[in-house]
Parts: structure tokens; sequence; C-alpha cells
């Protein structure tokens, strides 16, 4: 036998007000009593019907279904299937200084940022973030509060590591950790950059990802002309140690190379409002799973309170 619960059980304090209801309804049919044997014929007014005693508690139990049905009841429960579209999702932004160079109307780490919200929001599973320059760094591991990820995003800034370079295989691995903590989960890869990379283990790390099974989406930010670099106090551009301005250009190479071998996909600045579709939709793998959902019974109070009105009526009949 399944045990009752109830979806609101704190309406049931109301079936404390019952017994005060009874005794108001038991005063009252005293005084109709009282009143109607002033007339010559009591059966006319009802007073002589056995059964009219009966009135105070069949409107009582009446109440009392009533509030019982309110509370929600629910016993037992049905079997619902469900499919959901999740997975674990770990997006890789590039915080080298090369990010602040301003060629895309913006500073690329501010495009980064955007484009980042943007998959976030798509996202129906977890998702986690992770930074990097020469070495990589995991500012939030997988969660299902998008918010706080998004609040995070606005709070990182280029050369935030303190390792200047920029290193896309330590980031990969560092990704790789993350999504791939949760075997029973699909997982991928969202790695934003400029393109700049100087590491020498790429093709390792590749490696790893794909052995795992991981795909890597690449999105390039910068144009190939590109760009100076604003000095990060505001004065001037960034120079080397010669003395010569330092310039910086996409180079879609390393991120076209990532996508082609894990099969991810490659985009180069996607700011239109429709260009990252494709990627929202493969960023989840339908899941089915059965779920158990209470049956409500309120029907069964609703019913008794129903049948306890009808016999009073029954028991009301020549009173008028």
């Amino acid at each position: 036998m399944n045990a009752i619960t109830f979806r609101a059980p704190q309406i049931l304090w109301f079936a404390l007000l019952i017994p005060l209801v009874f005794v108001f309804f038991v005063a009252r049919e005293r005084r109709r009593t009282r009143i109607a044997r002033r007339f010559v014929s009591e059966r006319l007014r009802g007073v002589s019907n056995p059964l009219r005693s009966l009135r105070p508690w069949l409107a009582s139990l009446a109440l009392l279904g009533c509030v019982i049905a309110f509370a929600g009841p629910e016993a037992g429960f049905r079997v619902v299937p469900i499919e959901q579209r999740e997975s674990n999702r770990v997006i890789v932004i590039d915080v080298s200084l090369s990010m602040d160079a301003r060629d895309v109307g913006t500073s690329r780490l501010d495009a980064a940022k955007a484009i980042a919200k943007r998959i976030i929001e798509a996202q129906s599973g977890r998702v986690g973030l992770v930074i990097f320059e020469s070495a990589a760094e995991v500012v939030s591991p997988l969660t299902s509060d998008g918010d706080a990820v998004e609040a995070l995003l606005d709070s990182i800034q280029a050369g935030e590591v303190s390792n200047p370079g920029s290193d896309i295989s330590t980031a990969l691995i560092a990704a790789l950790r993350l999504v791939g903590g949760d075997a029973g989960e699909r997982g991928d890869v969202v790695l934003i950059s400029d393109g700049e990379d100087q590491s020498t283990r790429l093709d390792d790390a590749i490696t790893k990802v794909k052995q795992r099974g991981v795909t890597v989406s690449t999105i390039l930010v910068g144009t190939a002309g590109g760009s100076t670099i604003p000095r990060s106090e505001g004065s001037g551009v960034l120079v080397d140690d010669n003395g010569q301005v330092v310039t910086t250009c996409a180079r879609p190479e390393a991120l076209k190379k990532i996508a082609g071998a894990t099969e991810g996909m490659f985009y180069a600045n996607p700011f239109g409002e429709h260009d990252l579709d494709s990627l929202a939709v493969t960023g989840g793998a339908a899941r089915r799973r059965n779920v158990q959902v209470p049956i409500e019974r309120y029907q069964w109070p609703l019913a008794f309170a129903w049948m306890a009105l009808f016999l009073g009526s029954l028991a009301n009949r020549g009173a008028e």
C-alpha cells in the first residue's frame, strides 16, 4: 500500500477550524428550530424531518473533504519517460596579451566573452571555464549555473594567468581533465583564441583528445591584417625588447587543425546572430530516462465532499 503524501501539507492546518464551523452549524440549526416552532404547521418548515439533525455533520465533513483536496493528496506514482539533450561543455578562452588587440571593433577578448556567453545561454547541460596563456587555469568547474559562469567571464582580463605566451596544448589538456571527468556524460570543448600558438606539444595534446573521443570546436577571433596591442596601463602600444611595435595577426592554422582532427567545427569571427547555431545543435546528445511522477488523488476527498453535500441536501428536504 503506497503512503499518502500531500503537495501542500500546510493547508491541512485549516482542518483545525472544522470543529468551530461544526459548532456554528449546530447553533444555527437549533435557532432555526426555535423559530420554526412558532408556526402552526412545523412540517411546512421541515423541523419534523428526523434526518435534518445530520446536516451540521454532513456540512462539516464536506468542508473537511475540500480542505484535504486543496492540500493535494498524492498516492503512488507513474513512470514517465523523458528525453533530455544535455552534455558537459568546457569553454576555453585565450587571455594572452594579444587578445587585447582591437581589430574586431573591440578587443578580441571582449568579443570572445560575448561569444562565450551566447554559447552558455544555448547550453542545456553543465558548463566549465578554462583560461590560458602559456599555462592554463580552471576558472569554473562543470556547473549547471550558467549565470555564475557568465559572471566569472566578466571578471577575466588579458594577462590574468601571469604566464606570458600562448600554449594551446596546455589548454586542451586542462579542458580534457574537466570534460572527461564524468564518463557517463557526453562532453565537448569549445576553444576561443586568436590562433597564436607557441607550444611544441600540440600534436600530443590532439592525440590525447582523440583517444578520449572528445570533440573540440574552435573559434578564431581576430583578422589577418592584425593590430597593435594597447598597453594595459592605457598609454601607448606594446613593444618588444628591441623597441619595435608588436603587431599581432590572427592565425587560423592551429585552430583548423584541432577542429579537423577531433571532428569539431571551425568558426572565424562568428559575430552574426545565427553563426553559432550549428554549434548549439551539436552541443548535446539525447538522453532518455524514466521519472517517477506522483499521482494526484484530490478526486477522492473531493468526491467525498460532494457526496456529503448531496446527502445534506436530501436531509434538508421539505425545509423550504
